[in-house]
């Protein structure tokens, strides 16, 4: 499964999707990278923001190879648009 360059996970991951290759969960674990990072420069109390714990808890998750759900997804997409 390729991924165009600036589709949004949550179109691309369809509810078939049952097997990842290391190049998809290589983009998917970048992109949540990019989230983490833009969730943290642009919080006004990082230490405590549930949000950044919640990134965390993905890439983690993501780098174990787990798939995030479309849930998960929709809520990263809801995160990068609340955190321009």
């Amino acid at each position: 499964m390729k991924t165009k360059k600036g589709k949004r996970l949550v179109d691309v991951l369809d509810e078939k999707f049952n097997g990842a290759t290391g190049e998809f969960l290589k983009a998917v674990t970048e992109k949540f990278v990019k989230l983490h990072t833009r969730v943290v420069t642009n919080s006004r109390m990082p230490k405590y923001n549930t949000d950044i714990k919640w990134c965390g808890k993905m890439i983690d998750k993501i780098g174990e190879g787990t798939i995030p759900t479309k849930q998960e997804l929709e809520t990263a997409n809801t995160l990068w648009k609340q955190y321009k």
